[in-house]
């Protein structure tokens, strides 16, 4: 059975800047330090998501803020995530888009594995579903996962 940390490997993808790198490797240390708190035998991807998402976020912060990615705060991930007034989860994936886009990233570049693990995360799992509330299937944007990831199972990490 693959750990967590094997398959956050293949998450990442091979290649990209070295602060992708950095932001993976942080991501994985702070898995580690919760690693009770996170399934092997997550079903609906939830969990591959999420920690994509976080190491998106600690990449995004790193690089505007010049920082290393392990210097990257709590509240500079949750601002990121947060919905600003009048916001819907689209406008959160369409700012975080203008990001990568605003460090040099051709979000459509399946080669790119930034980009790559963005086109993840900017998928919208049923979008149609109009019970989803009632239900056990995924749903919304992939990049809305990290709430998952950052509630109970990271709550207490950094």
């Amino acid at each position: 059975m693959t750990t967590i940390n094997e398959q956050s490997q293949t998450w990442q993808g091979e290649g990209g800047p070295v602060e992708w790198t950095q932001a993976w490797d942080r991501t994985r240390e702070l898995i580690g330090l919760r690693a009770d708190h996170f399934s092997e035998r997550d079903s609906d991807g939830s969990l591959e998501d999420g920690i994509s998402a976080l190491a998106t976020a600690l990449y995004i912060t790193a690089l505007e803020q010049r920082i290393e990615a392990a210097a990257v705060p709590r509240q500079a991930v949750d601002d990121l995530m947060d919905r600003r007034s009048g916001e819907t989860d689209l406008d959160i994936v369409r700012r975080w888009e203008a990001h990568l886009e605003s460090l040099g990233h051709d979000v459509d570049d399946k080669t790119d594995p930034v980009s790559a693990c963005w086109h993840r995360l900017r998928y919208d799992h049923d979008p149609g579903e109009s019970y989803w509330d009632d239900s056990l299937a995924r749903h919304g944007y992939g990049l809305t996962a990290i709430r998952y990831v950052l509630g109970d199972h990271l709550a207490l990490a950094f």
